[in-house]
């Protein structure tokens, strides 16, 4: 008996087919896992640079808080009127009492070590409440509170950060104990130069000077801050190493700042004080 329709011969892929294939597709997603990775990597970036630039204008929002305000005092409170910026301790003005002035006067450090400032003045009611720079209520009406701006260094794996102490000068009493508490970490650095009238426009400075070399500190008429932040998060490929100039400190760097493979950036801003008449 004849068949009505022709037999079939069933094929498959052969092995080079199939090692073809496999090499096709083992091309196609490397190219996808690179994509992948590249846009991981990419977005890492992004964060760790969004994270530095939070954190530089954080820090500076913090100090030029504080400087806008320094020497203010309300018509109503007898106290005579402080200085806006806490003199250094080796100046003899520092207006605090002596067990203090070690932690609470501004300083300038050495070569590129941090500097210190610290600010005066009587908090204002914000909402019905006077606070220090931490954001502890100041229950009196008539208190004056110096704002104490400083580095609190790396250690192990935690950054540096920007740290804030505040003591009320009218109560001789710390607002929240003596040590540094942070406020923005990843903050490596911190520099000040006091703009100072040196007999020119009684409202304008003529030169910028560290602590160390302020001859009247009642002839001071704006501050210059200067902050390096860091990106807290470290990157790969890690980033060009270079050198960091804060205003007139010595160069930090990457051997200085711990080689730790995190991105950094300077930023500076000059606040006039509007309350030292």
């Amino acid at each position: 008996m004849n068949n009505a329709y022709p037999a079939r011969t069933e094929r498959g892929f052969s092995i080079v087919e199939l090692m073809i294939a496999l090499v096709l597709g083992l091309i196609l997603l490397g190219g996808v896992i690179q994509v992948f990775l590249s846009s991981r990597q990419t977005y890492s970036a992004n964060e760790a640079m969004s994270r530095m630039q939070e954190n530089g204008r954080f820090a500076l929002e913090f100090m030029a808080r504080s400087a806008r305000l320094a020497g203010y005092m309300e018509p109503t409170l007898v106290t005579g009127k402080p200085f806006p910026v806490v003199p250094t301790s080796t100046s003899g003005r520092c207006n605090v009492p002596n067990g203090v002035q070690g932690v609470l006067c501004s300083s300038n450090g050495a070569g590129g070590a941090s500097d210190g400032v610290a600010f005066m003045f009587q908090p204002p009611l914000i909402d019905g409440v006077r606070r220090d720079c931490l954001g502890n209520t100041i229950t009196s009406n008539t208190d004056l509170i110096i704002n104490h701006f400083a580095i609190i260094p790396a250690a192990g794996t935690t950054p540096a950060a920007l740290g804030c102490r505040s003591y009320n000068a009218t109560t001789s009493t710390w607002t929240a104990g003596p040590d540094l508490q942070a406020l923005v970490e990843g903050v490596d650095s911190l520099q000040v130069l006091y703009g100072v009238d040196n007999g020119g426009d009684f409202r304008s400075p003529n030169q910028y000077v560290s602590a160390d070399r302020v001859g009247n500190w009642d002839r001071i008429r704006s501050v210059r801050i200067a902050v390096l932040a860091n990106s807290v998060e470290t990157l790969n490929p890690a980033p060009v190493a270079r050198r960091f100039v804060l205003l007139d400190a010595s160069p930090l760097n990457a051997a200085a700042l711990g080689n730790d493979n995190r991105a950094r950036q300077i930023f500076t801003t000059t606040i006039q004080l509007k309350n030292f008449e």
